[in-house]
Formats: C-alpha cells, structure tokens, sequence
C-alpha cells in the first residue's frame, strides 16, 4: 500500500500525468497489487458524498448560467454602499456577499464566480491616480481583493458543500467510524457557521484597520458611489421567470438539507425514509428538477440541459474519489494502524504544540 501510495502522490505532484487521470489510478492499481477488490475500489467513487458534490456542482453551473451571482452581489453591495459613500461598510458588502455564496458552492467556483464582480466595481477607480489619493485607492484595491479570497475560504468552513476538505472528512469519519452516527449537514452547519462567522468579522476589522483609515470616504465617493451600483443593477433588468426558479430549487435544496436531521428528540424527514436517504439523495434530486422544470424562455427548453453540464468540474470529482479509495485502501491493507502505532509517543506531549504542524 505504501509503494502504490507515494506512486500515486508523485503523480498528483509531478503532473506527468493529468491529476483526473491519477485520480482515477486506484481503479487499477488497488485490485492489481491486492488491496482491495475492483467492486469496493469503485464504490468509492460514487457513494453519498460525491453525489451530493455532484448534484451541488449542476446547481452552480445553473447560478452562473443565469447571472445570478452577479445579481446577488450588486443587491447586496447597493444595500452596503452607504449614502455618502462608506468603505467599511462597502467592503463589508463585497466580503459578505461572498461569504454568503461559498456557503453553498465550492470555493474555486465562487472565488471564479465573485473576483469579476469585485474587480467590476475596481475598475471604476483611475490605474494612475498620482497624488495624495494613489495610497487611499490602492489600500482600498488591497482590502477588496484580499477580502474577497480570504471570505471564500472561511464561507467554506461554514457547510458540508462550501470546500472538499469537508467533505473528505465526512468521507473517511464514514468509512473510519461506520458505527457512529454520520456527519449531517445540519451537524456540520451548527459546528462550523457559528466558527466561520467570528472569523469573517475578524477579517473584515482587520482589514478596516490595515487599509481603510478615516477620510477615505472622501476620495473614494468620486469614483464609487450607490447610484453608480444602481446604474449597472438596472442593466441586468427585472428578474426572469427562469432566474426566480433556480432561486427556488436553490432554496428547496438548503431547507431539505437542514431538515433531513434535526435533533436527537426532532427527526427531521429523513425519518420517514429510516435513514435510507442522504444529503447526497437531496442533491441530485433538486438537480434533477432543474432538467424538468421550464424556463419559459422557449416552448420546450428547460432550466438546464446536458450541453450546459459539459462544464462539470469532473477533475475535483475523481479527485475526491481517489481520496476516500485511498483512505479505505489504508484501513483495509492494515497501514493506518502502522501509521497510528509509530505516532504513538504524542500521547505524552503537550497540546499546544500539535495543532500548527497538522495544520501545516
């Protein structure tokens, strides 16, 4: 296991193969060197988890077929400019719209999806102002790019779909600990919002104090200001019939999933189905009506068809496929209590210094 291991890790390293092609490697490799059978190696690619990442990623492509992230992020940040003009509080808007989205989508597609929306309202500022506003514009530049990347990854913190680490973890806490109670999204939801949201706040105050200091207000409200933001939000138009149904589906989806599992003395829905039906069950499911439901746009078209899926991020797919293969493949071939036996003289250290090298 730990040759086929360090094979497959120097492939994803070195690239000499595409990464979706190395993920897909322990189809082959497991059942030719005896680690597990073709059928167990496969099912880790399919089971709940990447269903629900699946189903999750149809949804997204639909929000981005149909601008609706770009309307979302205009609403939100109209309603945090300020009149007159407020930095922080502009920022805020940007930082938490995006928050917000990587709540519910994955990270790289919201930071695709959000970082054109920020440099949209950038690009109303001069690239050569000179004089004493460069500083002020050029921190404000700063506070929005970095506030924008550091919101995606703490939105993601926030739920089961928001990044792939998560879901890795739900995967291996399954295949580790069978006899526990999974990890639910409303399990994950509890534990993780309540973290991410005092970490955003962190963030943002931090930001206000390294890049917005007092009278930037001033120089910015020539450049940026909310009738300029209502301009841009009267292009897009009233909402489309199409654009409010995704928004629907999109709720449906979230509201299923908090109430598949409630609490020990509320069961959720998922009661009435004895546990039969997962968040990945939830998924699919509202994905599919995505494919039934009309537009309205033409007789006949629906919300999404195939040819709009040809996008599906397939690499991060098998990637987390490989992933739960290779962390049944460590318990099954008897390595991860090799590995967990060598680790043993950390039950006699101290904790504080534990958390900074797994971190790393």
């Amino acid at each position: 296991m730990l040759g086929v291991l360090v094979w497959v890790f120097a492939w994803w390293i070195t690239e000499a193969v595409p990464m979706p092609v190395t993920s897909m490697s322990p189809l082959f490799l497991f059942p030719l060197f005896g680690i597990a059978t073709a059928d167990d190696v496969a099912k880790s690619y399919m089971d709940d988890v990447i269903a629900l990442v699946l189903g999750s990623f149809i949804l997204v492509l639909a929000v981005e077929h149909y601008n609706i992230h770009r309307r979302l992020a205009l609403n939100i940040t109209v309603l945090f400019c300020g009149d007159p003009m407020n930095p922080p509080l502009l920022l805020l808007g940007i930082c938490a719209t995006t928050f917000f989205v990587s709540m519910w989508m994955h990270n790289v597609a919201v930071a695709v999806m959000m970082m054109p929306v920020a440099t949209g309202i950038l690009q109303r500022l001069p690239s050569e102002p000179g004089g004493t506003h460069e500083v002020v514009l050029k921190n404000f530049c700063r506070a929005v790019v970095l506030g924008v990347t550091y919101a995606t990854a703490i939105g993601g913190m926030s739920t089961l779909t928001g990044t792939g680490v998560n879901l890795i973890l739900v995967g291996m806490w399954k295949s580790y600990f069978p006899n526990e109670d999974p990890i639910s999204y409303s399990t994950w939801f509890f534990f993780g919002f309540p973290l991410a949201l005092l970490t955003f706040v962190a963030l943002w105050a931090l930001l206000c104090l390294m890049y917005l200091p007092k009278g930037s207000g001033r120089v910015l409200s020539a450049y940026l200001d909310r009738a300029h933001l209502k301009r841009e939000l009267e292009l897009l138009g009233p909402m489309a019939f199409s654009e409010k149904m995704i928004l629907a589906v999109f709720l449906l989806q979230v509201i299923l999933w908090m109430t598949r599992n409630i609490t020990d003395d509320i069961p959720g829905w998922g009661a009435l189905f004895k546990g039969r039906a997962g968040d990945g069950t939830v998924s699919v499911m509202v994905a599919t009506l995505l494919f039934i439901l009309p537009n309205k746009k033409q007789k006949g078209e629906k919300l999404m068809d195939w040819n709009k899926c040809k996008n599906l991020p397939w690499n991060i797919i098998l990637l987390l496929g490989a992933g739960f293969a290779i962390a049944d493949g460590l318990k099954t071939s008897g390595l991860a209590d090799v590995m967990s036996t060598t680790l043993d003289f950390l039950e006699n250290m101290p904790y504080w210094p534990l958390p900074p090298p797994s971190a790393s």
